[in-house]
């Protein structure tokens, strides 16, 4: 794997190399103020020259496969046809002109922020949002073994890469079959197992009169989106996209929509943890703490044998294995004397990846599009790390 870092500031890029140097599966390259200035006015140029509707591509960054861009630029020096950009800009210049995979950006919220509102990426151009005291975190770059703080929401960054290429060819192949029905969601009937509601729907753009949008049309007709939206002016670069372009920009908005507004929910589909404490009956050994943080992990092992049979496929369209879970509340029968008493007051909080004693958590309100939508926090204190900013505050107030 290799991996770009884009800042203005070149010791602290340095820092965060010497960090992933030994975390990391690959290569990291730290390009210089010039150099990242040189990429944003190519990247200008070819925005520029792609709104004639001649789709021309960034050539700067090939052979990259992931690329880490501070969100503030303002250091950088450049030329006066060319406007600053911030990391934000950036990345959705990047997405939409380049064969890059996943794009992350540093200190866009924050640089050691816990969002209790679980939504506030949702309409970030990045495909992962992390901040400065973050990106050195080894629990960014693995699937397991996480350490005390460690937000479940982050993906394995080693396994995203040969994600978003799985995606990106998968849509290619169906670009003009409907979204809803290749993933096997409902939309008309609310008993069905596997019915999303338009409520959630909607962020993809799709509605009651746009029911069967292909995996072309959320690009193209991108202005019904509420997530990753194309730039009006930008909208002719679409016309000259070839199909694999297409295919790798819908895959981003994709990965927005189902890693950030679908599985949050945790109702249609559900991840292991929470599946387990809708269903503890289906766990092994629920009376020991162990095996509940035994299911902490993105990779497919520990899975409980009752959900094998649920697991969405391809794997791959989720960042972690992921249930229909519905179906599962309905086809996993509570068995005969299995009593609640017995099962130790763990909750699964969200910022350190694990189960903890419900007395060591905090309960928030949420803003996930979900009928329960309260979630817990250990609220970690490390104190040889930066603090973590759980906001907002008042969430752990309520």
């Amino acid at each position: 794997m290799k991996i770009l870092i884009l800042d203005d500031e070149t010791p602290r890029a340095n820092g965060w190399k010497l960090s992933l140097d030994n975390i990391v599966q690959g290569d990291v390259t730290v390009y210089s103020p010039t150099q990242v200035s040189s990429v944003i006015s190519e990247l200008h140029t070819a925005r520029l020259e792609s709104r004639s509707g001649v789709f021309t591509p960034l050539k700067a960054l090939d052979g990259f496969d992931l690329i880490i861009i501070d969100y503030d630029l303002l250091g950088l020096e450049m030329a006066a046809p060319t406007a600053w950009a911030t990391g934000a800009e950036l990345a959705y210049s990047i997405r939409l002109l380049s064969e890059v995979g996943p794009i992350v950006v540093v200190n866009q919220f924050g640089t050691n922020a816990f969002d209790l509102t679980m939504r506030r990426g949702v309409s970030s151009y990045a495909d992962v949002d992390v901040g400065s005291a973050q990106i050195e975190s080894p629990g960014l770059w693995q699937s397991h073994g996480f350490g005390s703080y460690r937000p479940w929401h982050w993906p394995d960054l080693h396994r995203e890469v040969r994600r978003f290429t799985q995606l990106q060819e998968y849509i290619l192949e169906r670009l003009d079959q409907p979204v809803m029905k290749s993933l096997g969601f409902e939309l008309e009937d609310p008993d069905a197992f596997n019915y999303i509601s338009y409520e959630i729907a909607a962020f993809l753009g799709a509605s009651q009169q746009n029911k069967n949008i292909t995996f072309r049309d959320i690009v193209r007709n991108n202005d019904g989106l509420r997530l990753f939206n194309i730039l009006e002016k930008d909208s002719k670069i679409l016309d000259g996209f070839p199909d694999t372009q297409m295919a790798r920009v819908s895959a981003a908005i994709l990965i927005h929509w189902l890693e950030k507004v679908v599985l949050p929910t945790q109702e249609v589909v559900a991840d292991a943890p929470h599946l387990a404490a809708q269903l503890p009956w289906a766990l092994e050994d629920a009376v020991k703490p162990t095996a509940w943080n035994s299911l902490c992990r993105l990779d497919s092992e520990n899975i409980p044998p009752p959900f094998l049979s649920f697991t969405i496929e391809p794997e791959f369209l989720y960042s972690r294995p992921v249930f229909w879970a519905e179906k599962a509340r309905r086809e996993i029968t509570f068995p005969e004397g299995f009593t609640f008493a017995e099962l130790p007051p763990l909750q699964f909080c969200e910022d350190s990846s694990s189960f903890e004693p419900e007395e060591n958590a905090s309960s928030f309100p949420s803003d996930v599009i979900a009928f329960d939508k309260k979630r817990w926090v250990k609220v970690v204190k490390n104190h040889e790390l930066p603090a973590v900013n759980y906001e907002p505050q008042s969430y752990l107030l309520m």
